[in-house]
Order: structure tokens, then C-alpha cells, then sequence
């Protein structure tokens, strides 16, 4: 079984932020929608914060070269942002259990595989994900990076590892 990983799923949950905050407008009961409210704005935060550590906390400096936009990969993605339309208003305690379970099934596909890169939230905080490639050997691995810039395809970046194949535009600060 694999580790857990906090910024994994602070990043995951960051992804949905949008969704908290249209949950908590969609629920009547007032402790509810003040909640989700709340936790939907922290976790625009915590998005932000994620990408704006200080550079000596990055593990790397990597050469990227940008080989195109990744943002197509983000709609498949928003078929989730459905669920507020789905919900009943005054939730009962099983709709509650129901949503919790959908987020945790959410969360475990997101933090074992390589969805890392899907996060819609980055678009609302004036970022793009780009496709990139970087040196591995004789070869190269795709990557994917998070800029405020939009490079054409083949221009060249310096970017800090995210996470196994996430990268953060150095020019980001």
C-alpha cells in the first residue's frame, strides 16, 4: 500500500475548490453552506500557497521544453463539478455519506495515479498546465508544467518538480 501524502491530497482537494464553494451555495441548511463556503476558500489557498513555496523547498531545476497545452485534459475532469446540480438542497445524513464517498474514491484514483496535473483550480489563480518533456538519459519523459506564461511549443523553461510528473514554472515567483 502506499504512503500517504499530505500535499497529495491538499493538492486533490485544492482541485475541487470551486466545487466546495458551489456545494455550500446549493445547501440550505446555514452551518452547511457556511462550511463548504469556508473550505472551499481555504482550499484556494492552500492551492496557492503550493505553488508559490520558496524555491529553495523545490527539489529541482530542471530544463522543460514545452511541446503544447495540456488544458484539454482538465474538462474530462469537470464532469465532477456536476454533483452540485445532483444534490438535494437539505441533505440527509446518507447524501452526506453518499458525497464523502464520492470524494474519497475521487481522492484515492487521484493520489495513486498521474492525475496530479488536473487541477482546475490552477486555471481560476491565472495559470496554464502545458505539456513539456524533459532530458532522461538517451531519451526524454513527458512531463507537465505549471506556468503563468504561455510558451509555444518548443521554447525552453527552467521548472521545479511538483510531484512525480508535475513541474512549476521557475519563473513563477
Amino acid at each position: 500500500m502506499a504512503s500517504f501524502d499530505p500535499k497529495a491530497w491538499l493538492w486533490f482537494l485544492s482541485s475541487y475548490a470551486p466545487l466546495w464553494v458551489m456545494l455550500g451555495l446549493r445547501f440550505k441548511p446555514s452551518g452547511l453552506r457556511a462550511g463548504l463556503i469556508v473550505f472551499g476558500l481555504i482550499c484556494f489557498a492552500v492551492a496557492a500557497l503550493l505553488l508559490i513555496r520558496r524555491s529553495d523547498e523545490r527539489p529541482s531545476n530542471t530544463t522543460l521544453t514545452i511541446t503544447g497545452d495540456a488544458g484539454g485534459e482538465v474538462s474530462g475532469y469537470l464532469a465532477a463539478y456536476l454533483l452540485p446540480f445532483l444534490t438535494v438542497d437539505t441533505p440527509r445524513v446518507t447524501d452526506g455519506l453518499a458525497y464523502v464517498i464520492f470524494v474519497l474514491v475521487a481522492g484515492l484514483v487521484y493520489v495513486r495515479s498521474d492525475l496530479m496535473q488536473i487541477n482546475p483550480t490552477v486555471y481560476i489563480l491565472n495559470r496554464r498546465v502545458l505539456r513539456a518533456t524533459i532530458p532522461v538519459g538517451e531519451g526524454t519523459r513527458e512531463v507537465f508544467v505549471i506556468s503563468r506564461r504561455n510558451p509555444r511549443a518548443g521554447a525552453v523553461l527552467k521548472g521545479e518538480r511538483f510531484a512525480d510528473r508535475v513541474y512549476i514554472d521557475h519563473r513563477e515567483r
